[in-house]
């Protein structure tokens, strides 16, 4: 643990003055911008790192993790009031629309719950989120050739994430050497440092690439803080170079993945990231089912592909899997992982069989279903409709999702204590995947293209947008499979 060096005996007094001291810098930066004639911009980024200085201080100045945690939701509020109100223009008042205040007390108020106990973990995570990351904004924005690329949603410069990756590595490694050494802990030898600095300094910058709207605020030192703990974990069990050749194996497996059109650039990064978290996490035990999910579910679609598959992509998301939609199927399994990774126990990990097998039993109910000669019919009214519909079953698609959620309770039964926790698997996956079609029937967003007419699950069609015509425009087919997914693991946890 860092030692306190607060010259107050009261965590609440710490609390009140640095409250105010960050108003202060706040209400101090905004005079200069006026007087200077800065941009937002650059009051943003100078606040930004003014900030995040601050909060490096909290474990030296706190003893519990109740006020700064409180600290950070009054901000939070705050934050959130000026961007809907205009306020603080100086900060708010950017090019692009932007979350990024919001997120940034958000992360710190998660890292004081979940990482403060960890307090490496904890400032070597603020560090990239405070410097690397407006590092990287500094160069790619105000460099004379920037190399843009979109990996998802934000624009962002090769320089840029450059800079992020190396800024990432030198704070990791001058970081961690700093604050074992402030804590009384034994230096780390090269051979072990060195490795942990560039995976951490790898997964910040996919994170900060990976970004919409600020978010990368969030992501950052949340996933900064996540591999730096999974590092540890993974080589005192002893098991690294395992590591290092799945990461191999997984980044072969990304770029051919893209070549096939399996997978867009944004979800192949993003699986990379989920498939490094959830082997770290649990090893084979949690990689077979997972990766079986998406090999299966990618092979069915591109297998089974013809002229009714091409109708039934016109309703949908096309079948090579963006970021949204890998997340959507495996981020309920990954944060699963993730919670195993601290506290791992059997109910965790059939919960988290369960989530992957509702993913598995509602894919392969709707690769399945789509070749039927019968029409499907709605899961409420029974009523008929066109393949494709949301809500919609049929007798082939349904005995497929019986066998899409079976294949995952098998894939795992070398890890299980018994048989019935195969049934209990293939029970809460095919009832989640029944779930998802009440859903999809009842409050899933169907839309209506303005110009051909046609009934489809997209916003956009005939590069137009569509009329909402039932539903909610928040409950997208993909809010419906990670809601099902979610179901899935619930059902475990409620009855186990």
């Amino acid at each position: 643990m860092l030692h306190i060096i607060s010259p107050f005996r009261n965590d609440w007094i710490s609390f009140i003055v640095l409250f105010f001291g960050i108003i202060g810098l706040i209400g101090l930066s905004e005079l200069i911008r006026i007087k200077l004639g800065w941009k937002p911009e650059v009051n943003r980024k100078l606040v930004h790192v003014l900030v995040g200085s601050m909060a490096l201080i909290s474990p030296f100045i706190f003893v519990s993790n109740i006020p700064p945690t409180i600290l950070g939701l009054i901000f939070l509020l705050i934050n959130l009031f000026a961007i809907k109100t205009k306020f603080l223009g100086g900060i708010h008042s950017t090019k692009r629309k932007t979350y990024g205040t919001v997120y940034f007390p958000l992360a710190y108020v998660l890292l004081c719950i979940f990482w403060w106990d960890r307090q490496i973990t904890f400032q070597i995570s603020l560090l990239i989120l405070t410097f690397a990351d407006t590092t990287a904004a500094l160069i790619g924005e105000n460099c004379e050739s920037p190399h843009l690329f979109q990996p998802w949603r934000d624009k962002k410069s090769i320089q840029g994430s450059l800079a992020m990756g190396i800024i990432s590595i030198l704070l990791t490694y001058f970081g961690t050497i700093l604050y074992r050494n402030l804590s009384g802990i034994d230096p780390l030898e090269f051979n072990f440092l060195f490795p942990l600095c560039f995976i951490v300094g790898l997964i910040s910058t996919f994170a900060e690439m990976l970004s919409d709207s600020g978010s990368d605020n969030l992501s950052v030192p949340i996933m900064s803080a996540m591999t730096y703990d999974l590092y540890f974990f993974m080589t005192n069990n002893g098991e690294i170079t395992i590591f290092y050749i799945w990461a191999l194996i997984s980044f072969l497996l990304i770029l051919l993945f893209i070549k096939l059109n399996i997978l867009t650039i944004d979800g192949a990064l993003g699986a990379f990231i989920m498939g490094l978290f959830i082997f770290g996490s649990g090893g084979w035990k949690f990689i077979v089912p997972i990766g079986l999910f998406f090999l299966t579910s990618s092979l069915l679609s591109k297998v089974l592909k013809n002229d009714k598959y091409q109708e039934f992509e016109s309703f949908t998301k096309n079948s090579n899997r963006d970021l949204v939609q890998v997340y959507a199927n495996g981020g309920v399994p990954m944060l699963i992982s993730i919670l195993w990774l601290y506290n791992p126990s059997e109910i965790l990990y059939i919960a988290f069989l369960a989530s992957v097998a509702s993913a598995t039993a509602d894919t392969w109910a709707t690769e399945i279903g789509i070749f039927t000669k019968m029409a499907p019919r709605n899961c409420i009214s029974f009523r008929k409709l066109k393949p494709g519909v949301s809500g919609g079953i049929t007798l082939f698609g349904t005995i497929g999702s019986l066998f899409g959620a079976l294949i995952i309770g098998l894939s795992a039964q070398y890890f299980l204590q018994s048989s019935a926790e195969i049934l209990l698997v293939l029970l809460a996956g095919f009832t989640a995947s029944i779930f998802d079609s009440v859903l999809g029937a009842t409050v899933q967003a169907t839309y209506s293209c303005s110009k051909c007419g046609k009934r489809l699950e997209k916003s956009k069609h005939c590069k137009k947008d569509a009329n909402l015509v039932s539903g909610s425009k928040i409950i997208t087919n993909d809010m419906v499979n990670l809601l099902s997914n979610v179901s899935g693991a619930m059902i475990i946890i409620l009855i186990v």
